[in-house]
């Protein structure tokens, strides 16, 4: 009878961990998702393309709602930290080396995230401050270097793109194996995966296909992160399939 007992108290604490594991993974990435959108959206509705000067009377005319967009950004590189170690320790038991590479990858686009896009908008900020130092340049040459700097700020999001790509194809992957997720909801995000891969390099290399590949990304990216992020906040993961698998794996097992 105290053997039964000490068999199912860790299993039922192993399993209210797990849910609140999966609910925390579904949390972070819908806030992601959300958040991601609102934030280059404030700075972008700034930016007039090709118009340096219109450009920099916006920003010092909403430098509020400018900031409210860079915070948000670098909220977003912590969040992604949080969910690649939750990633991480929810898919482990499928593949130690490939749940280290998806959280690497993440971590990385977290990275690049905030040393380019926080970096411009920062550097944004100071072309336009007026600062005293300043005075020794046109002011159309500030207001160009404005407009360089978030022009710039486009291109470092291919650049991250890349990461993030490799994070959710590496996941789905993960998901796929896993057991104690559905197979529809791993191949929705490799697929999601496949479309940023895809925009950032024909972005790259064809600028040309900018908007074409955007389609691509709707019709592949969101659906998949979406199905994903729902389900491990709604339905989580098959807490006995995921023991099992964890049991497996105990012996060091890839």
């Amino acid at each position: 009878m105290s053997t039964t007992q000490t068999i199912e108290k860790p299993a039922s604490g192993t399993a209210t961990r797990l849910r609140r594991l999966t609910r925390i993974a579904g949390v972070l990435y819908l806030a992601i998702f959300i958040l991601y959108p609102l934030s280059t959206g404030l700075r972008s509705s700034l930016v007039v393309p090709d118009d340096a000067t219109a450009t920099a009377e916006a920003i010092r005319g909403s430098e509020g709602l400018f900031r409210l967009g860079m915070a948000g950004e670098a909220s977003i590189f912590l969040i992604e930290i949080g969910l690649a170690a939750v990633l991480y320790g929810l898919f482990r038991p499928v593949s130690r080396a490939g749940s280290f590479a998806g959280a690497l990858a993440r971590v990385s686009e977290g990275v690049v995230m905030a040393a380019g896009n926080v970096f411009t908008s920062i550097a944004t900020l100071v072309a336009l401050g007026g600062a005293g130092y300043l005075a020794a340049y046109p002011p159309d040459q500030l207001d160009a270097l404005a407009l360089f700097f978030q022009e710039a700020n486009d291109s470092i999001i291919l650049v991250w793109g890349l990461f993030f790509a490799l994070s959710l194809m590496i996941t789905g992957w993960l998901a796929y194996r896993s057991g104690f997720i559905p197979r529809l909801p791993g191949v929705l995000l490799a697929l999601a995966g496949v479309g940023y891969l895809l925009q950032s390099f024909g972005v790259l290399i064809a600028p040309g296909l900018a908007g074409p590949l955007e389609i691509v990304v709707m019709v592949l990216a969101i659906p998949g992160e979406l199905v994903f992020a729902l389900w491990l906040l709604i339905k989580g993961v098959d807490t006995d399939a995921w023991t099992r698998r964890a049991s497996e794996s105990a012996g060091g097992a890839l």
